[in-house]
């Protein structure tokens, strides 16, 4: 039915073809059988047979070269409607026959080729007995099989038949394999090879009667109980002169018996590599070529190996490649017009070459009635001349040699008609610029019309414009302005037709990065980059893609991706066969532009091949080898190896061979067989090695060379002489029957005996002989010997001694001397006249002395040990006196130390312990360094002291330099460092905003600095200063002290000054600046002078000013002498009159005061009226001078001098509680203050934070920093108990100072 349908189809085609193209045609068959049909009787089979033509044809049939109607053979045989095809339903034997369909109209006749008809068919095999081998293990043998006649040739299976019926397939190996005649080959019988006394069968199938029949049964018993080995002999192979067909599978094949397995290995003896469509099949016994070519013909050379064959086994076979008939040029239908010439080819080759025979209409030349236009060219080639509508005919050809026949069945049509364009020029036709274009303008009419081509109107001719054979028009090479339109005109003698169509040309796509050559390593990934560019109208269609060596890069490649991104290729994991050409190609499916580069992957060598013996000579081999490919990295030499049957396991290195060498001779050694194998080296590594050598070098017995080596004893034990050696391995025993000969006798004792002990064992390397004594000298010998004599080197005495002891002697009098902070000298007395001698009381041979130091109590784990070896004591010795340095000690520590004398094994008494303790040095590192805040021109840092102090620690140096990119500033030290050993906190000030610093911190003791710690911190942007509180004291005549606080939490403002003027004077007068200090002494003032003081916070940027305290210096203001000036003594007489007026005064009106008590003064709360201080009861302490109490602030000299003795006191006492106010507590140390930033704050919480303008805290929480910070719970603070906070102001001495709080 699907026939019937595909033809009805094909028939529409042609009928609407017809109307365009012609309104007849000769027929010709385009659907025909193959030419051998087999099939069963019984079942249907059929022979097809379809032609085209106009009219449609007709359908006969010949068989056997007579006119054969289907329709005569009852109902079995019919003939489909419309078509030729034969279908047989119930064939029988009588239909076997050539049959030739033939199609006819009245144009012409046209033919198939003879097909002959065959009934399939399968006899049995002839009946045999069964059949019985018994080969011995390790032997060759066949089982033989005639396989039965067969229509086709039937396929040949081997089966074991079950017991029971049924049976299995066997499965071919190297070892069990079929011939080509069918016959089971076993290159060598293993006792599995019985099938538990199941039987062998041949079997054949024809696979079209669906039938097999199976042979005689056939049985092995293997005889014997172990296999033999057995070296390689030939069993079978193909002829030795043997041809095949071109085009043909052909196979040739070689089996070797052998045990164990012969390896089969195929060649061509002109030294040609195998051929692409060539493979192995078979375990590597059979070549087969899937498509014969004539390139394939020679002699090709099978060989084989095994262990027991040092020499190949080879058979060569000489293929002849012969051809049937076949086609070099094929006949073509032709159609012309009236008055046309119409050639007809039948190019065809053959081996031989074939013989040409021409038909028309299915009869032969010769017979058939031509017209004398009718011309035989050549054998091959006809043709005809001045063609009329009447000469419309089939003609075939066919060729034909001794291995078969090609038929060629074609027609000739002669048409008259006007020109139709076919296929118009496209619409629209988009090009790129540098392209070539074809415009299509496809007629038919008979004669064949003229085209010609038009643009804009204007006729093309030349240059760039060719119009083809077929009618298009070719542009070379289009530009820009080719764009445009373009007409075709079609014309014969009986019409003409035109059409037209536009093109469109676009910029040409470019690359514009281009891939770069890649070099790399083996398993290393390779990348490739690559971009382009387009016309603007395809930008959107611009894509890149990848070649390798131009072939598609696919995605089934997973190692090879493409990244859309950046266009890129990436290979990964390169191997050596990525190494070539890719090529990037921009494309917008109108042009392209590519761009390639080269990779090369770069890997270890490929192993060497055919390595071999070419010579074996006594005691020396030649090695030959050839080189595997270098993959890309040249060989700088190679290694060769070799294995004997002492250690077949193991490759030893034997010679180091040039790259440009590729033989090496070596020397072995006697009595062994040699294999060898041959590795390469390149930069990237080492090659696989290669196969070992077939061939084995055998060497014959001598004499060992030497004796064993390393004689030598061990005195681990007392009362036993312990003789050691190496052992010399197989290799160097050079014959059989290796043995040891042992010797000994006690040095200088006469009625000693000699002792021999021969050893047979070449394994043992030792000998224990029992004595009786302590570390003795003995003569020893020991000799190698085989059955060929001892070595041919003479003999060594070696003097031994027998086991040692623990030393019995002690050193005395250990002293520790010259002790430094990490070693000390050690030295001790010892009796040196029992070194070297016989019969010692050291008990073995003198090895120096054992000294053992650790820390006092903590023996334990502290110990340590130095041996101090017989070079060192010679060193170190004065007489008996002798002196030993031990070194990383550590610094500051109790030790404990002892020594001991030692021999090869044991350890004697040690001395009595000394004690020393090693001299102080510098410290470790700070256990910790951070910070606690940071300002814009300051770092509040807090620290822990050194886990390892290593002595006294008296303070800390702190530097700092600033970081600018990679680059380090000037290093600057704080001034004046830390000499408060229990101080953990400090402020470094005087920094630049914004600034980042690398900020140091060393820990000291008395002999420096220890190692250092730094981090880097940046200092926060400028902000605005807030003047400090402050008081003045020690107010003298030329001088005053004013005192101020700093709020460690403060972000600004830690540089203070202090300004100062005469008052009523225009310009101040400043201090330097103080960034360590919390107070600063004002000198150089004016006695009795009155001041005003007042003290700014900076930090470099702005400056906020405190309020203006006013301060008078002790003293009396400069004045004239009396005798100089008496109007000055009389105007002072007249002040001190009314003063002691005014004084009378004053008491009249306190007595009355007295009597008013009770009232309070108003509040004078100065500038500050509403300050108020967390945590300080704010009323208990003056805001300024004014407020500290009703004394008067005259000139009293008494006052002063008190306020002057006793203040200096307060003031070192408050500037030492100032500076412990900024250290941390510490369990080690006294105890010292936390503000509440600390007693709030982790450290974890401020650790890497920086603080700057914007920062969001709470400024009321640090405005409080004055205040009297609480102590730790163990040591309460009374703020009572510190007179300095009293609310008189009283100081401890009962003095007085002025203070101001801001």
């Amino acid at each position: 039915m699907r026939r019937a349908v595909l033809l009805c189809c094909m028939l529409c085609c042609m009928l609407c073809c017809t109307g365009i193209l012609a309104v007849t045609r000769p027929p010709g068959i385009f659907i025909q059988p193959r030419y051998d049909v087999f099939f069963k009787a019984g079942e249907t089979v059929e022979l097809p047979c379809v032609a085209e033509g106009i009219p449609n044809p007709r359908y006969t049939w010949e068989k056997n070269g007579v006119e054969f109607n289907p329709s005569g053979n009852d109902d079995r045989m019919v003939q489909l409607a419309n078509v030729g095809t034969i279908v047989i339903n119930r064939p029988e034997d009588k239909d076997e026959g050539i049959f030739q369909c033939f199609a006819e109209n009245d144009y012409g006749k046209s033919a198939t080729i003879n097909i002959n008809l065959r009934e399939a068919k399968l006899k049995d095999f002839d009946v045999e007995d069964d059949n019985t081998v018994t080969p011995y293990l390790g032997e060759s043998q066949t089982l033989n099989c005639v396989a039965p006649e067969s229509i086709p040739p039937p396929e040949v299976y081997w089966v074991i038949k079950e017991q029971y019926g049924g049976f299995t397939p066997i499965n071919f190996d190297a070892r069990v394999t079929m011939d080509h005649e069918s016959r089971l080959r076993f290159t060598n019988v293993k006792a599995s090879d019985g099938q538990d006394g199941k039987a062998y069968a041949c079997m054949a199938m024809n696979g079209i009667v669906r039938k097999n029949t199976q042979g005689a049964r056939q049985f092995i018993k293997p005889r014997g109980s172990s296999e033999v080995q057995r070296e390689v002999t030939y069993m079978w192979a193909s002829p030795s002169d043997h041809y095949g067909l071109r085009g043909d599978e052909f196979r040739i094949k070689c089996i070797f018996a052998g045990n164990p397995t012969p390896d089969v290995h195929w060649e061509r003896t002109d030294g040609k590599p195998l051929p692409d469509h060539v493979k192995q099949s078979s375990f590597g016994q059979e070549l087969v070529f899937s498509s014969l070519e004539f390139s394939d013909a020679g002699d090709y050379e099978c060989w084989a190996t095994n262990d027991q064959t040092p020499q190949r086994v080879q058979r060569t076979m000489s293929i002849t490649v012969k051809a049937r008939p076949y086609w070099i040029e094929e006949p073509k239908d032709v159609e012309l017009g009236i008055g046309g010439t119409a050639r007809f080819k039948c190019l065809a080759g053959g081996d031989p070459a074939p013989d040409f025979y021409w038909f028309i209409n299915s009869v032969r030349l010769s017979e058939a009635n031509v017209n004398s236009r009718f011309k035989k060219v050549s054998a091959d080639e006809v043709m005809i001349v001045n063609v009329t509508k009447e000469d419309a005919m089939v003609i075939q050809c066919n060729a034909t040699n001794k291995h078969g026949y090609i038929w060629g069945d074609v027609f000739l049509n002669v048409l008259s008609e006007a020109p139709t364009i076919m296929v118009p020029p496209a619409a629209q036709v988009v090009a790129a610029e540098g392209q070539s274009v074809n415009l299509t303008c496809r007629t038919t009419g008979k004669p064949d019309p003229q085209i010609t081509w038009f643009k804009e109107g204007r006729q093309i001719t030349g240059g760039r414009y060719r119009t083809l054979l077929n009618g298009d028009l070719h542009i070379e090479m289009v530009v820009l302005a080719d764009a445009g339109n373009f007409f075709c005109a079609a014309e014969n003698i009986y019409g003409s037709q035109n059409a037209s169509g536009t093109l469109m040309v676009r910029r040409k796509t470019q690359i514009e990065q281009r891939p770069l050559d890649l070099e790399v390593n083996a398993d290393q990934d390779a990348k490739f980059t690559c971009s382009g560019t387009t016309d603007p109208e395809e930008v959107q269609n611009l894509k890149i893609k990848w070649m390798k060596d131009n072939k598609d890069i696919t995605a089934n490649d997973q190692r090879m991706t493409t990244n859309n991104q950046d266009n890129s290729l990436t290979i990964s994991g390169t191997i050596v066969r990525d190494s070539g050409t890719y090529t990037c190609i921009a494309t917008n499916g109108l042009d392209q532009s590519s761009a390639s580069a080269m990779l090369t992957v770069k890997d270890r060598p490929d192993a060497p091949v055919n390595t071999r013996i070419e010579s074996c000579e006594q005691g020396n081999a030649t090695i030959r080898w050839t080189p595997g490919s270098y993959n890309n990295a040249p060989v700088q030499y190679f290694i060769v190896q070799y294995n004997t049957t002492f250690s077949p396991d193991q490759w030893i290195y034997a010679l180091k061979v040039p790259s440009q060498k590729t033989s090496a001779n070596i020397t072995l050694s006697p009595y062994a067989n040699y294999t060898f194998r041959v590795l390469a080296y390149n930069k990237i590594g080492e090659s696989d090695p290669s196969f070992p050598t077939v061939k084995i070098c055998r060497t014959n017995p001598a004499r060992p060379l030497h004796h064993p080596e390393n004689l030598r004893t061990i005195g681990d034990r007392k009362g036993e002489l312990h003789i050691e050696w190496t052992t010399m391995p197989q290799i160097q025993q050079n014959g059989p029957g290796f043995q040891y000969i042992l010797q000994f006798k006690r040095e200088g004792d006469p009625d000693s005996q000699i002792q021999t002990k021969p050893i047979d064992d070449w394994t043992v390397d030792h000998f224990i002989y029992a004595t009786s004594d302590v570390y003795r000298p003995y003569e020893i010998t020991l000799k190698a010997k085989n059955s060929m004599g001892e070595a041919q080197q003479d003999a060594v005495v070696f003097t031994g001694f027998s086991g040692e002891e623990i030393p019995g002697v002690v050193p005395t009098n250990l002293q520790a001397k010259q002790i430094e902070d990490t070693r000390a000298t050690l030295s001790w007395n010892f009796d040196m006249s029992v070194v070297g001698v016989e019969a010692t009381s050291i008990n073995g041979e003198f090895r120096g002395f054992k000294v053992q130091v650790w820390r006092r109590n903590l023996r334990e784990t502290t110990m340590r040990e130095w041996d101090i070896g017989p070079e060192e004591v010679e060193a170190g010795r004065v007489g008996n006196e002798i002196s030993a340095t031990v070194d990383n000690l550590l610094p500051y520590t109790y030790l404990e130390a002892r020594v001991a004398v030692m021999n090869n094994y044991y350890v004697g008494r040690p001395t009595d312990i000394i004690q020393f303790r090693t001299k102080e040095g510098v410290p470790g590192p700070v256990e910790f360094f951070k910070f606690r805040n940071i300002g814009d021109n300051h770092f509040n840092l807090e620290w822990g002291s050194p886990m390892d102090e290593n002595g006294e620690i008296i303070g800390y140096d702190i530097g700092y330099q600033i970081v600018s990119g990679l680059d380090l500033g000037k290093m600057q030290d704080r001034e004046p460092q830390i000499n408060n050993r229990f101080q953990t906190s400090e402020i470094l000030s005087g920094l630049l905003p914004s600034t980042k610093y690398r900020v140091y911190i060393w820990a000291r003791t008395s002999v420096g600095r220890g190692d250092g710690y730094f981090i880097e911190l940046t200092t926060s942007k400028a902000g605005s200063p807030e003047a400090p509180r402050y008081t003045i004291s020690n107010i003298g005549e030329t001088n005053i002290n004013v005192t101020w606080w700093v709020n460690p939490y403060a972000r600004s403002g830690t540089v203070i000054f202090v300004e100062y003027r005469k008052e009523g004077a225009p310009e101040w007068q400043r201090s330097t600046d103080e960034v360590v200090n919390t107070f600063k002494n004002i000198t150089d003032l004016e006695s009795g002078t009155t001041y005003d003081i007042r003290v700014v916070a900076t930090n470099g940027k702005q400056r906020t000013e405190s309020y203006i305290e006013k301060v008078t210096t002790l003293g009396v203001a400069a004045a004239s002498a009396l005798v100089g000036n008496i109007g000055w003594f009389i105007g002072m007489l007249v002040a001190l009159l009314v003063l002691i007026a005014l004084v009378i005064c004053a008491y009249c009106l306190i007595k009355r005061g007295f009597e008013m008590g009770g009232k309070e003064s108003p509040d004078r709360g100065g500038r500050y009226p509403e300050a108020t201080y967390t945590g300080i009861n704010t009323s208990r302490i003056p805001e300024r001078s004014s407020d500290f109490g009703p004394e008067p602030r005259g000139y009293s000299n008494d006052y002063y001098d008190d306020r002057d003795r006793d203040s200096y006191y307060d003031y070192d006492r408050d500037a030492d509680s100032m500076r412990k106010s900024q250290t941390s507590l510490n369990e080690k140390r006294p105890p010292s203050y936390y503000s509440d930033k600390d007693r709030y704050s982790d450290k974890d919480r401020y650790s890497g934070q920086y603080y700057d303008d914007d920062d969001d805290y709470d400024r009321d929480a640090y405005e409080d920093y004055d205040r009297k910070p609480s102590h730790r719970d163990d040591e309460k603070y009374d703020r009572d108990d510190d007179l300095r906070y009293s609310p008189s102001g009283k100081s401890p001495s009962g003095g007085r100072t002025s203070s101001s709080f801001v």
